[in-house]
């Protein structure tokens, strides 16, 4: 079995994989600015220990969020 390096970014994990859309369940604060609660992203790649998912909005933005702030966009 091959062992992850759970330091280093990944682009899947547990079947949620890059390019997967999520929206934001509730508003969301970063030095960079805010999110409002409903904003739809799109996961960029993802960070361990805490899990944390690396999104990239509408203009390219990266915002770094834990997992109980959003959800998955039903296609």
């Amino acid at each position: 079995m091959e062992t992850k390096e759970f330091d280093q970014l990944s682009t899947e994990h547990f079947g949620v994989k890059k390019g997967t859309k999520f929206k934001t369940v509730k508003f969301h604060h970063e030095v960079q600015g805010d999110l409002e609660k409903g904003v739809e992203l799109i996961l960029d790649s993802i960070a361990h220990f805490p899990t944390r998912y690396l999104f990239k909005d509408e203009n390219d933005k990266l915002w770094t969020l834990p997992i109980h702030s959003v959800e998955i966009i039903s296609e």
